[in-house]
Parts: structure tokens; sequence; C-alpha cells
């Protein structure tokens, strides 16, 4: 059963000539009398809701971390009315410059982005299909805005090699948090991991807000299932988390030289070790 997502006010963003925008409000601190001033806007999905597991949990993960919190929309399946969506509340909400979603509310949050906006929250973010890649918006942003990828190991839409090819060619900072054995959904075994894992990642994202540290952007989430919580393994550097090209480079060419040498100490020994041959004394 999924649980309430963390509501501390609900409100609606005119929306015309459409009926009004549906948005909730949570935030670690708040008072009713206080504007609302989130530190983020976000949606969801394609086909879901505000109630969908993967929304729910990461908005509670991050209210419970962040005082100026986070604003939910419910918006519909349509990809550029839901650019429109953002662009309506950006306008209401001027004071927000952080952007977000998941699956297909990311990438509306992508094509929402102005040259205002800072930060770049992408959840599950849907990569590819069969028979389209979806990097074109990405490499199109510019280098003022900071993006973080949130991805399941077992995200179908999302292959992590893919994701760092795109990574590698964007011209902003982009940071990565690998989320074990979820899926698409963020949905992994059991059920009470995908709620932890899921705030976890809420967590994660709030104190990156306002403190991601250029130097370790590679990091990764996952269910102890002995221990029964969600671990995070901290920011990692680049260099920590996989071997540069370079290295791979000099180790390659180190087992060249040694397996070279190698076999010419053999084929020295071996001649070392062949028995001389007595020249015959020619006879006249």
């Amino acid at each position: 059963m999924t649980d309430n997502l963390r509501t501390d006010r609900s409100f609606e963003v005119p929306f015309p000539p459409k009926p009004a925008i549906q948005c909730v409000y949570g935030s670690q601190y708040s008072e009713e009398h206080e504007p609302i001033m989130p530190n983020l806007i976000f949606t969801h999905g394609a086909g879901g809701t505000l109630k969908a597991d993967a929304v729910v949990n990461f908005s509670n993960g991050f209210a419970s971390i962040s005082k100026a919190g986070i604003v939910c929309f419910q918006g519909n399946m349509n990809l550029k009315s839901r650019v429109k969506m953002f662009n309506a509340l950006m306008n209401h909400l001027a004071s927000s410059k952080c952007l977000g979603g998941r699956s297909m509310g990311a990438r509306a949050a992508v094509m929402a982005a102005t040259d205002e906006t800072t930060h770049l929250v992408l959840i599950s973010y849907p990569l590819h299909t069969d028979k389209e890649l979806r990097d074109q918006i990405l490499l199109e942003l510019p280098p003022s805005v900071k993006v973080i990828f949130i991805s399941g190991t077992k995200d179908t839409m999302c292959d992590l090699d893919r994701l760092e090819n795109v990574r590698s060619r964007m011209k902003c900072k982009t940071w990565r948090v690998v989320v074990q054995e979820a899926d698409h959904g963020m949905n992994l075994r059991p059920k009470s991991g995908t709620k932890d894992v899921g705030r976890k990642t809420g967590e994660v994202v709030a104190h990156w807000l306002g403190n991601a540290d250029e130097g370790k952007r590679e990091s990764r989430i996952g269910w102890d299932h002995d221990a029964a919580i969600a671990q995070w393994s901290g920011w990692l550097s680049e260099t920590s988390n996989t071997k540069s090209k370079d290295d791979d480079v000099a180790d390659s060419n180190h087992v060249q030289t040694s397996n070279h040498q190698s076999k010419r100490k053999v084929e020295k020994t071996h001649d070392e070790l062949k028995p001389s041959k007595k020249r015959k004394r020619r006879t006249r």
C-alpha cells in the first residue's frame, strides 16, 4: 500500500484556460503564514500520480531534510503540456530555480529549464527506447546548470553505460546516484527496501542541492538485507569509482612489455641450456 505524500499544504496554480494545477508542498519546517518558497519543483512520470511510490518516497525523504521544502504537482500524460505546467509554477513561485521529475517528468523538467535554472533533478530519466536515444535536450543544457541523475541498475530505459557516454558529452556538470537493484519505477525487493531506499535518494538530493562537490560526483545507494537499512556510499571521486582510460592503457602497456621481456628471457634461458656442439676437425 502506498504511503501518503507528506503534505504541509495543498494549493492550486492557475493554468488558463485549463483547470488549475493541483500542488502539494512539504518541508522540514513549515508555518501556515509563511510564503511557499520551495527548493525544488517536482513532478511524476507519464502514467503516474503524486501517489506513486517513487514520488512519495523521494519527496518524503527530501522534505525531511530540506527547510525550504519541495512542491510536487499533478500533471497529465502530454509532454508539452507538462512543460507548460512547469512554466506556470515557475512564474507562480518565482524564487524556485531547481526543477525535477521522474521518467517523463524528468524530460519535461529539462525542456522547461531556463537561463535562471540552477539545478535539475532527474530520477529514472528515460534515456532511450529500442529505437530512440533521448540525449539531445541534455546535450543542449548550458554549463551554468548542475544536473543529478538517479538511476537504477535494472532500469531498462536508462542503461548506465549509455548514460555515462551522454554525461561525458554534456556541457554542464553532472552527478550520478546509482540505486542498486532498482528498476525504472525505483522498485526493489523487499518492499520495505523500496520505501527506505527511495527516501534515502530524497535525502541525498536535498543535501546535494546545497552542497554539491564538483570533485566527487559518483555515489551508490543500496539495501542492506542483513541490517535491513538503506545504505549510501557517500560521494566518491570518479577515479575512485572506475579506473581511468590512461590507467588502462598504462596497465596494458606494462603487461605487453612484461610479456615481451619474459618471452625473451625464456628464449634466452632455453638457448643457454642447449648443449654446445663440438666442431669436427676437418681432415685433409
